[in-house]
This record gives structure tokens, sequence and C-alpha cells, in this order.
């Protein structure tokens, strides 16, 4: 492309080159009538040679101009210039995603995960608005996630991310130009569809944004890919290596987001970019505690008095039972092992060994440990039973995985209410399993286990969806139930995985209602109190009307609905009016107020408007 700087493209002058790509180039530009920076892209002169690409790029760019959204830059306009096509566009200053993974890189410097989800999420809400309006991306990678830095509150800077290149990638399909060496589509981030020359949709997208969350989290991409044929042999044919597998310190949760987004069969993948924002928010204001993740991967090595090692085994959450006897998970062949000799315990988060009276005795570190009390054990710290040696040390990653959705290990559920929860299965080995869920600390009869077993491939995940049924009547499991979601190989029962929640089932709201003064004298309109108090263990949603049998009422509340917190006590003003009567005696109209409970009993009261006229006869 010849050389633009100081010239003219419509009405901005060429200052500085800023980037190239496949199809064109970036300037810095100033609109000489604005005197406003802006950046202008400027396509290949070869593309004005297809008589197709004029139709195209008007097509595709008033579609995109029309995207008004904090998260996309905003379009300017468009145009052709002795045979250059060219948008004008937002001048953003500082840079890319993939300027910020550089800098990173080069620096060393880890980021806050909120940090990094952020980003993600501004970009996946930048993606949902398209897809509303019909635009596909088809290129969402680090370098089209433009950076736009604010001073914040305590000299912080806050960013903001905004999609560049929306459509462009389609401008060239069906060009006959794709020859000349221009990809449609960075084969680092397509999807396995994009790879194969499939229709694309929305789920197209999802899958790049998922790309390019795993490299934002763990610094790496999935798969190492700089041509289209290695594109179509990794996307389409590899699992994605386990993201914690790489980055052992993100949350479960966050592996199954991102695997879900990498899902090979679009079906499998977040709906909308809509739903991955919302999960990207919800783990964003999770607890600490909540996006912490459980160490996992431990293992016991033993070791015999020769040092050679007799075996490792895997440590689970429940623990490993260790003795003589052939019952034992951890069987030790000695006469001075016990039968029942050791139980070592494992919450989730921390490892505690506990002799079980054992006759020969066991030494953490050189100190015998006491019978039937518990003492952490940690890594590095060696425990002897009998001629062997216990190490504790980090494995390999866990084969199987197990996450719940955002917000599910944390849910309110109202008794008599359905509820669903999404569960995640990860298998991170190559071999295929099938896993069996269990849930503990809940009743049976209020969850709906898969009547089969789940079958994963290797490096595969998927979303098991559980129906929760609380009964209208939760009697003494009202409150938290400390809930665990197991999933055990079938092959291998030793082998699985589990997940924690606290599921707290609350009383169906309730309300008592009261009308008052019950009767009020009036000759057309008459005022009352609508005292609502709420005894139930939920938020009450009221709805207030009134009615009477011969519909001769009109009713003002002060207000139609009401949001009762457990407990909370409202008034509510009620004017009730009806036709003026000048000559007659009193007349009495009875009426109902009704308070409809969302999801609850209706209440309701009576009362009276005794309405007299002008000139009593």
């Amino acid at each position: 492309m010849d050389n633009l700087l100081g010239q003219m493209i419509g009405n901005c002058q060429i200052e500085a080159l800023l980037g190239a790509g496949g199809m064109g180039q970036v300037y810095r530009a100033r609109h000489v009538n604005l005197d406003r920076l802006q950046a202008v892209k400027v396509m290949h002169p070869q593309f004005a040679l297809d008589p197709g690409f004029q139709a195209r790029f008007r097509q595709e760019a008033q579609a995109i101009a029309a995207l008004e959204h904090p998260h996309i830059v905003r379009i300017f306009g468009f145009d052709e210039q002795r045979g250059r096509y060219y948008i004008t566009m937002e001048y953003l200053p500082d840079g890319s995603l993939r300027t910020l993974l550089d800098r990173r890189a080069r620096e060393g410097t880890p980021w806050p995960l909120n940090f990094s989800l952020d980003l993600v999420r501004q970009a996946a809400e930048a993606l949902d608005f398209a897809h509303s309006k019909g635009v596909i991306h088809r290129d969402v990678k680090p370098d089209n996630i433009l950076i736009a830095r604010h001073a914040g509150p305590g000299g912080r800077s806050l960013y903001v991310a905004k999609l560049t290149d929306f459509g462009l990638a389609r401008l060239v399909e069906g060009s006959g130009i794709t020859a000349s060496g221009v990809t449609v589509g960075t084969p680092a981030y397509m999807s396995p569809e994009q790879c194969q020359g499939l229709p694309v949709d929305g789920r197209s997208d999802i899958y790049a944004l998922g790309i390019v969350l795993y490299e934002v989290v763990t610094g790496y991409l999935p798969f190492s890919v700089s041509r289209l044929s290695e594109a179509v042999e990794k996307h389409v044919h590899m699992q994605p290596p386990s993201p914690r597998t790489v980055a052992p310190d993100i949350p479960v949760t966050l592996e199954a987001i991102i695997l879900r987004c990498l899902a090979k069969q679009p079906e499998a993948r977040f709906a909308t970019a809509g739903e991955l924002a919302q999960a990207l928010r919800r783990l964003m204001q999770a607890p600490a505690a909540a996006t912490t993740p459980v160490p996992e991967g431990l293992q016991v090595r033993v070791l015999d008095a020769a040092g050679h090692v007799v075996c490792l085994v895997p440590l689970t959450e429940d623990g490993l039972t260790v003795g003589r006897r052939a019952e034992n998970q951890l069987v030790l062949d000695d006469p001075a092992v016990s039968r029942n000799h050791l139980h070592i315990e494992w919450s989730g988060r921390r490892v505690k060994v506990k002799d079980l009276g054992s006759r020969g005795g066991t030494r953490l570190d050189d100190t015998p440990l006491k019978p039937h009390e518990s003492q952490p054990w940690t890594m590095g710290v060696p425990l002897m039973i009998g001629p062997f040696t216990l190490h504790l040390e980090q494995g390999r990653a866990d084969q199987f995985a197990v996450a719940l959705a955002p917000g599910d290990d944390a849910l309110s559920i109202i008794a008599g209410h359905p509820a669903t929860v999404a569960l995640t299965l990860m298998n991170r080995a190559t071999e295929r399993d099938t896993l069996v869920l269990s849930v503990e600390g809940w009743p049976a009869e209020w969850v709906r286990l898969p009547p089969e077993p789940v079958a994963l491939d290797g490096g595969a995940q998927v979303v098991v969806n559980l129906p929760l049924e609380v009964p209208a009547i939760a009697g003494s499991r009202s409150g938290p139930q400390h809930v665990k979601i197991h999933a055990r190989s079938t092959t291998r029962p030793q082998i699985g995985a589990a997940v924690r929640a606290t599921w707290t089932v609350l009383a169906p709201p309730a309300l008592t209602l009261h009308v008052t003064p019950e009767t009020v004298r009036g000759r057309d309109q008459a005022r009352y109190t609508i005292r609502l108090v709420s005894q139930g263990g939920a938020t009450a949603h009221v709805v207030l009307m009134g009615d009477d049998p011969g519909q001769a009422l009109a009713y003002n509340f002060g207000r139609h609905e009401v949001h009762l917190a457990p407990g909370e006590a409202v008034d509510v003003p009620l004017e009730v009016r009806t036709g003026r009567r000048v000559f007659g005696g009193t007349q009495v109209f009875r009426f109902v107020v009704t308070a409809a409970v969302l999801g609850g009993t209706s209440v309701q009261a009576s009362a009276e408007f005794v309405q007299t006229s002008l000139l009593p006869l």
C-alpha cells in the first residue's frame, strides 16, 4: 500500500501508522474540520478489484456503524476514495488487550483475577449486544479488544475494553482473495465450525472469546496454531489442556466457564454471550473463599525402610484409612502396622492425620501422635508407620473436576418452589470414563440426579442440570444446608471429585393483612390503611387489589405492588371512591382487599364504606 502519511482521506489528514493486518492498515488521523483525532482503517487496494466487495463493504459498514455500545468502538463513517475503501472510527491511544498481555509477559507481573475477568466480561457484553443486532464478529482476539484507560479514585487506572473490527472478516468471504494470503479469521482463535468453513453464529464468537479468556488467566494459548491446517487439526479434533494444569491457582468454577466456551459443539457452549458475561460477573462478585481454589491433586507417597517407593495413592476429600486390613484404602502389610492404624482426613483445605489407637504408634516428624487426636499434616513433613514413611505431595491434577455455576454454591431456595443448579463435570484425563453422582447433606427426594452415569470423553466437559424440589413444608430442614456433591468413576470408585455448597431453605412468603378502620362513613370517598406484615422466610412480592359485589367502588392504593422482607411491616394508604348521591338514605358497600403473594398464599380482609347523601331523606 502506498505511503499515506500526510495525505487526506476524506476529511482526515493521516498522521501516523498504527498497525497493519491482512485486510489493511490502521492510521492515526486528524479530522481537519473538528480538530479531533480519529483512527482510519484503509483496506488493501486489491479488494477494490472484487466486483462484489463494494456492496458487501457498504452493507457491513452500515451494520457496524449502527452498533452504539459502551464496549464497542464507535464508527464515524465509511467511504471510498480513489479505489481505497476506508472506515473512520474512534481513536483509542492506549493500545489493545494484546498490548497489555505483551507488557505483562515482559514485566512478569501477574494481574488480579477480577481485572482479567472484567476485561473479558466487557467484551462479552459487547458481543451480546452485537449478536442481538444480527452482527457476528468472526475475528475476536486480543488485538481487536482495544483499551481505554481512565483515571479512577485514589489515583488508580480504570480500564474499559472496546471491541473493534466487527464483521470485517466477512468482507473477504467469497471474494476470491483468500488464496492470496488473507485468512478469514485468526487461526489461533477460530472456532471448529469456522475452521471448517461451516456457517457460524454468535456461539463461534463465544468460542473465540473463550480462547482469549484462557490466554488472559493462564498466560498461554490452549493451542499453538499458525496455519489454517493446524487450526482444523487442533480446534476440531484436540481437547484443550485443562486450564488448571497450566494455572493451578484459578478457581474450578472459572475452569468450567472456560471449558464450556471451548466446547467443540456450539450447542454445548453458552447459548449467548450475555450468559457468559453474567457467569463472569457472578464469579467476580463471589466471596473470596468461593473463588479460592480448593487444593487438589494431592497424593500420598509410601516408602519402605530402604527408601523404595511402595505405592502412590491419590488423596480425595473423603480421606484415606491406613492399616493392615484389606478393607483399608491404603493397605500396609507389616506386623508393625495395626489392622486399623491411621486415618488421613482432608477437609478440602487442610490435611490432618489421626492415630486410631494403634499398637505400634505413629510418628509425625519424629513426634508421636496421641491416639484419636487429629494433627495437621503438611507437605515436607514425614509420617512414620512401622517401617514405612509416608509423604504428602502435590500429584498431577485430579482426573476429574466438578464445579457449580457461579451463585449456585450459595443458593436460597423457597420451599415449594422448584429450582435448578448447573453442575459442570470435567475429565482431565485422555481416556473416556463415566461418572455417577451423589449428594451428601441434602435429602435424596429433594434432588433429581441423572438416572444413568454421565459419560465423559477424555478432555471433555459437560453441564448437568440438577432439579431441586423442596416440599412446601420443609420441617426441620429449613435454614442453611451444607451440601457436598460427589462425582465418582464407575470403573474406579476411589477416583472422583466433589464440590461443596450451602443451600438455604426458606419458608414460603406468608402475610397478615388488616384494614383499618373497618367502617368509614362518607359521601363519595373514604380512606383506609392497609397493614401488611411478612411472616415467612422469604421476601414477599405482593400485589394489592380491591373488589366489591356490585363493582360500584374504585380503589386507589398508595402502592399496588409491595416487596416485604421477612418480618417487615408496611402500611399502605387506600382511598375508595364511588359516585356522589344527592338524595336518599345511607348505602353500605362491603368490599374485600386481596394481597396476592407471588409464590405464596393470598390473604384477604374485609371493610365497609357507608355512603351518605347530600340531602338525607
